[in-house]
């Protein structure tokens, strides 16, 4: 490596093969990729929006949906472990190390070996939970096998429906997804959960005149199938994929995907306990908590998981890369700019929702068999969920942070006292907060677990840009409390002009009071220089192009 050459922050991946380093692969900038991410989750999180609205005017926040969300908690979880996080964590640093080198051959003999294994994994575990889903109900909803009996038999049923979809996440959504993602290719990844959501919206729709719910549970299925993994295979084809005949365990990569991978599932599995346990406690309020919980929720990550975690999945190549090469110059940077942009791009969202709580549950989802009392539980929920937004998305970051280094150790430390956190405020509160408590406990969770991560990895790398982080935060804020101010006064003019009846005027009293804060925002962050309003103009302009 010359040390004399050190690239631009965000600079695009260029082969320095005259200067004595390894062929790159070619790739997309962080910038832009990033910006892809951005609007290819966006996208995500639109569909899948409009996937929660159908489900709302079709079911409500009755019984019978919140046993289908309820059905879904064990094989999200599996999926959530194996392959979204634990997978492409492991998978992604160490094809980006051969990546680097140039080393071609060995990527597609691990992917082979990493194949057949899941295969077999994958396998087990869907005959495991079609066998046992029955059993698993009773776990997932205990406050209803006294009170709401009815209600346990419909969730095992469903649940066993759904378990197949996690063999095509795994294998697509982890290996196939991994794969690309560490070629630095976004686009198809990125499409893959919006024809998913497509599925289930269509599934939704035709419920009623085939097998209700059911019909749902079988969109699931085939929504995993064609969006994460048959879409994902000629984008890889197109880099070169080849499925080798191979199970060597002992390859090298495969060992040390699989040491990056095992800690890691314990850190993704400390981590999503919280909302688990949240959702399991959310049975005992009655038969409409958790549906309740779970309209707050597609709510509450939703800054998040558009903008921090668009920007994360495009960081992790870059920082493995980085930390690969030992440029730790280049690593500090790339990271400063993940954490920067995505606390910019979150907390003005996160303020926005905690105003217009109200409005935009009731925009959404109060029509066909969602009620005027189900809006304003979804918005009591939302409100105490939003001091964990911020905190949600810088965990996303510091979380790649780790594992770009290779340390996938470090992360349970604070997982596990935010686990501790959060099942004991959520225990204490829930008798008398019910929902509201458990929201409570997400939050301080989600905080404890950000506060944590930041202080240890302070302690591995000596210099983290803390002083601009600061100033960035500073400059931020004064966009945030004016915005949130005009959002207020424009949401209570609009309620005493217009009322709150009819699609007409909801959309006025959401967008005017949105509008208003948002320019407020816009113009008091330039007026305070905050250096990632340009950072996000790039960012929009690059998204629109790609």
């Amino acid at each position: 490596m010359n040390a004399g050459r050190t690239p631009a922050p965000c600079e695009s991946i260029t082969t320095m093969a005259e200067e004595g380093v390894a062929p790159k692969p070619r790739g997309m900038t962080l910038q832009g990729a990033a910006a892809l991410m951005i609007f290819a989750t966006l996208g995500s999180r639109i569909t899948g929006m409009i996937r929660m609205m159908v489900l709302a005017h079709y079911f409500g926040a009755s019984g019978q949906i919140s046993a289908f969300y309820q059905a879904l908690i064990i094989p999200d979880l599996v999926y959530f472990l194996i392959a979204g996080g634990a997978l492409k964590t492991g998978f992604v640093p160490v094809l980006s190390e051969y990546l680097a080198r140039g080393e071609k051959d060995k990527i597609w003999h691990t992917f082979s070996t990493l194949f057949w294994l899941l295969l077999m994994v994958g396998g087990l575990v869907v005959v495991g939970g079609i066998v046992f889903a029955p059993a698993l109900a009773y776990v997932v909803v205990p406050g209803w096998v006294a009170k709401h009996p009815d209600l346990v038999k419909p969730c095992g049923e469903m649940m066993r429906i759904l378990f197949p979809a996690q063999l095509f996440f795994l294998l697509g959504g982890g290996l196939f997804m991994g794969a690309l993602n560490a070629h630095k290719h976004f686009l198809w990844p990125g499409i893959g959960p919006i024809v998913y959501n497509l599925f289930i919206i269509a599934g939704a729709v035709a419920a009623s005149a085939l097998l209700g719910l059911e019909t749902v549970a079988y969109a699931v299925v085939l929504g995993a199938f064609v969006g994460n993994f048959l879409l994902q295979i000629p984008p890889l084809l197109a880099r070169g994929a080849r499925l080798q005949a191979t199970f060597n365990l002992r390859d090298e990569g495969v060992t040390r995907v699989l040491k990056l991978a095992a800690p890691v599932i314990l850190s993704l599995a400390v981590a999503e306990i919280n909302w688990v346990i949240v959702k399991i406690l959310a049975s005992y309020p009655g038969e409409h908590g958790p549906a309740i919980l779970e309209y707050a929720n597609r709510l509450w990550k939703l800054p998040s998981g558009v903008f921090a975690a668009g920007i994360a999945i495009a960081l992790l190549p870059s920082l493995s890369e980085d930390y690969a090469l030992g440029d730790e110059s280049k690593y500090t940077r790339d990271f400063s700019f993940g954490l920067r942009n995505a606390v910019f791009l979150v907390l003005p969202a996160t303020v926005a929702i905690g105003v217009l709580r109200v409005p935009i549950v009731r925009l959404l989802f109060e029509h066909g068999g969602f009620l005027a009392a189900d809006t304003m539980q979804v918005a009591d929920v939302l409100l105490w969920l939003t001091p964990g937004m911020v905190a949600l998305g810088v965990v996303y970051i510091l979380a790649r942070a780790f594992y770009a280094r290779h340390d996938t150790v470090t992360p349970v430390i604070a997982g596990i006292i935010s686990v501790l956190v959060c099942a004991g405020l959520g225990l204490i509160l829930l008798g008398p907060l019910e929902l509201v408590g458990l929201a409570i406990a997400t939050s301080a969770g989600g905080a404890a677990n950000a506060s944590l991560l930041l202080v240890l990895l302070k302690r591995k790398v000596t210099y983290l840009d803390g002083a601009r982080i600061a100033r960035s935060l500073l400059r931020l804020l004064p966009g945030c409390i004016g915005m949130g101010l005009l959002m207020w006064l424009g949401m209570w003019l609009a309620e005493q002009q217009l009322g709150t009846l009819g699609v007409g005027p909801r959309l006025v009293g959401l967008l005017v009071p949105l509008a208003m804060g948002s320019l407020a925002f816009v113009g008091l962050a330039w007026l305070c220089r905050c250096e990632e309003l340009g950072s996000a103009w790039r960012l929009v302009r690059r998204g629109a192009r790609s």
